[in-house]
Formats: C-alpha cells, sequence, structure tokens
C-alpha cells in the first residue's frame, strides 16, 4: 500500500484541478471519504470539486463542504480524479452521461474496500480487508503525515459510523475502534454524526419504515423479505433516502438465512438491499447474480423493472449458489 499511497501524493502535487467523484445514491462512506479528500487537497491550494450523480441525502447536511456537489462537469477541465467508495466500475452512473468518462485519458485515482471492485482506475487504492472506504483514507493520510482536523475527522468518522451500523456491524474490529479513538481526539464531532444519522427521523421516514414492517414476510426459505412499490412512497410522500437503514430492521429476525428488501424507485429501476447475520452466509454472492455486489454481509443491486405484483423468491440450491427473482 505504500508505494500506492507515494503515486497517489505524486499525483496530487502534479495537479492543479482535481475531480472527487462519489457513487450514485451517496451514504456516508462516500460522501465522508470524498470531503476528507476535498479539505486535504485545499490545504495544498488544489482546485477540488465534488461530484454525484445524486444529490446527498439532507441527513448529511452536518457535513462541510456538502453544499458543493455538482452534477455535471468537463471531464477535461481536471488533471485528476478521484473515485471513492464505488465498489464497480458502474456506481457512479458518469459513464451513462459522458462517454469519455473512462477513456479521457486524466490519471483516476479508485479508492475502494468492496470485494467487487473491478480495478477501473489508472491507479487502485482498493483494501477489501478495510471496514469503510474512509478507514482506507485514514490510514493514507496518516501515511502522509496529514494533520487529521476536526472537519477531516468528522468526515472520516461518518464514513466509519455508516459502514459499521454505527459500530454494530461485524466489521467493528479493534483496530475499528482504535481509528475511531484517534478521530475523536482530533476533533471528530461524533454528536453531530450520531444525531444526523441514528436519533433524526422525519414522521415521513417513520411511516415508510412502517410500511417496510408490515409488509415483512419470512418466507418457506427461511429469508425475511419485504418490497415497497412506488405506491408506498407516494401515499406516505416519502422517498427513497426515507428508506436508509431499513433493512437492518430486517436483518434482526432470529435465525434468518438473510434479509432482502426490494424497492421500486422513480427512474424505472428496482433495487435491492440484502443483509446477513449469518458465517456461513456470503450476501454479495447474491447481489452479483443480479450485477449487483458489496460485502458478504451488506450488498445490493438495482436492475431496470417494475413491481407488477407481489414478488416471488426462490434459493434453488442449499447452498445459495443460485437464486432467482420472478416479477
Amino acid at each position: 500500500m505504500e508505494e500506492i499511497y507515494r503515486k497517489i501524493a505524486d499525483l496530487v502535487d502534479g495537479s492543479k484541478k482535481v475531480l472527487i467523484i462519489s457513487h450514485r445514491s451517496p451514504d456516508g462512506d462516500t460522501l465522508g471519504a470524498a470531503i476528507a479528500l476535498k479539505i486535504w487537497l485545499a490545504r495544498g491550494n488544489k482546485s477540488a470539486t465534488l461530484a454525484c450523480v445524486d444529490l446527498p441525502a439532507a441527513t448529511f447536511a452536518f457535513l462541510p463542504c456538502i453544499d458543493q456537489y455538482v452534477s455535471d462537469f468537463e471531464i477535461s477541465d481536471f488533471d485528476l480524479v478521484f473515485v471513492v467508495d464505488a465498489g464497480a466500475s458502474y456506481m457512479t452512473n458518469f459513464h451513462l452521461k459522458y462517454d469519455d468518462f473512462f477513456t479521457s485519458g486524466v490519471e483516476m485515482v479508485n479508492i475502494d474496500h468492496h470485494v467487487s471492485n473491478d480495478y477501473f482506475g489508472t491507479v487502485n487504492l482498493v483494501d477489501i480487508e478495510a471496514a469503510s472506504t474512509t478507514v482506507v483514507i485514514f490510514e493514507m493520510l496518516k501515511f502522509l503525515g496529514v494533520d487529521l482536523d476536526g472537519d477531516i475527522s468528522t468526515a472520516l468518522m461518518t464514513g466509519i459510523y455508516n459502514d459499521t451500523g454505527s459500530f454494530m456491524h461485524s466489521n467493528t474490529t479493534a483496530d475499528v475502534l482504535m481509528i475511531a479513538g484517534e478521530l475523536l481526539s482530533c476533533g471528530a464531532r461524533l454528536d453531530e454524526i450520531t444525531k444526523a444519522m441514528f436519533q433524526t427521523k422525519r414522521v415521513n421516514t417513520l411511516r415508510l419504515l412502517g410500511r417496510v414492517l408490515e409488509n415483512a414476510q419470512l418466507t418457506d426459505d427461511n429469508v425475511v423479505l419485504s418490497v415497497l412499490s412506488e405506491s408506498d412512497f407516494n401515499e406516505n410522500n416519502a422517498c427513497e433516502e426515507d428508506l436508509s437503514g431499513a433493512v437492518n430492521y430486517l436483518n434482526m429476525v432470529p435465525g434468518a438465512k438473510f434479509a432482502l428488501l426490494v424497492n421500486e424507485d422513480c427512474k424505472g429501476n428496482v433495487k435491492g438491499s440484502l443483509r446477513t447475520q449469518r458465517e456461513e452466509v456470503d450476501v454479495s454472492k447474491i447481489a452479483a447474480e443480479f450485477g449487483g455486489g458489496g460485502h458478504s454481509k451488506a450488498s445490493g443491486f438495482m436492475m431496470e423493472g417494475r413491481i407488477h405484483r407481489n414478488l416471488k423468491y426462490h434459493i434453488v440450491s442449499q447452498d445459495m449458489s443460485k437464486t432467482s427473482l420472478e416479477f
């Protein structure tokens, strides 16, 4: 990793205008990673632009620079691009918007922690053992001797808090807690993070969560399943960001193989979120069957379609090596 750290530092030193891209439907890890990089680059008098195809949810209003995201740019205007927390090359959706996104000739640094990453960058800093992309960036900044002030520490902590499920998931290791402790000592504002991400819910969000729980069922294959159509969102005056964390409630059922939350979005897509507590179950393999990916205990997928009737889910083989969704 140290060689890659040095390569990235050299690229930064030789750049003037940097583009930092977060994945679609941005969560706390991709946002925290991007913002930490932006603050670091600004210290070196680099012009750094934050970009995402989707605007960050209001939940993350506490993060510095969060209102500076753009969805349009000319990649040729930049001499360096960072893509953070994109578990695969398609996760930014900018390749659909710009034909030359991967062929512009601009150096692209891919920083990630997903096992599904396809190493699409000209430089790839990918650590599949890391709990979050912000952990990967923390390690890089520490190696480079960067001073971690309150803003950078808060951004990095946001990603850790997000991807460890408020320090409740199995990836909350001793090393993660030590990093969190160091970030706190550097001024990370954990109280702001927990209040915004864990202790603040709109009434509409609570109503939608109620619909998720109301629709929940335990299938014959011992899978906890809940399905939401577009009408469920409309009836509760809710949006997709109101689903954040909902699948974790489904994952609380003892003994279930895994939890699956499926929902329509307003763009003609069907999205799935998978979680499991079982050590022998790898939900990233299930997500991969539908073009998605992620981690062994938390993964997702997205595909074009609509839910016209009750979703049927079937595990073909006992080891869950084959799966199918029927609409």
